[in-house]
């Protein structure tokens, strides 16, 4: 290497040390900016780390705590679904839509019936002489009857015996 150092010209060492000093500056600047990255890095997570609460948001054991209640919970409202399902099929499989059946018939059959003694009081009180005025109080009455029939009978065809019926206000008049 000394002899290559001799043979060179002041011009060319002159050069070529300028081309290392070059590169030098060149490496020197990267490092440095590889440093500062590094530095704003580390600034930055310490300040993060610095921000961050010490304390949990939640203890721990609270959070069992909870935990716990919602498992009870959920094991509540699932018994409950349970007890509708099972409620809602003794209903459907309830003789409802029999018995309402047969409440119809028997409000016909009061019907008929009551309409058959109308007619038959009528025809009464045609052979009878005297006052009709007993006749239209019986009437009166009849039809007042002959009417609560229709409303019963109206009521029951409305009730839906597939489900639950919504509750619906009785009138004790």
């Amino acid at each position: 290497m000394s002899e290559e150092s001799e043979q060179l010209t002041e011009e060319q060492r002159i050069a070529r040390l300028e081309r290392h000093v070059s590169t030098n500056r060149t490496t020197l600047a990267v490092l440095v900016l590889i440093g500062v990255v590094m530095l704003s890095v580390g600034l930055t997570v310490a300040v993060v780390k610095f921000l961050e609460p010490e304390t949990p948001l939640i203890d721990h054991s609270e959070f069992v705590k909870l935990q716990k209640q919602v498992e009870a919970l959920t094991d509540s409202a699932d018994a409950y679904q349970q007890n509708l399902v099972d409620a809602k099929r003794v209903m459907d499989s309830s003789n409802a839509t029999a018995f309402k059946r047969i409440l119809l018939e028997q409000e016909r059959s009061y019907q008929t019936h009551l309409r058959a003694l109308k007619d038959g009081m009528r025809d009464l009180a045609r052979m009878v002489p005297g006052s009709r005025t007993w006749l239209e109080i019986y009437n009166e009455q009849m039809d007042e009857a002959l009417l609560q029939s229709r409303d019963r009978q109206k009521y029951l065809q409305s009730l839906q015996t597939d489900r639950l019926p919504q509750a619906q206000p009785l009138d004790l008049d």
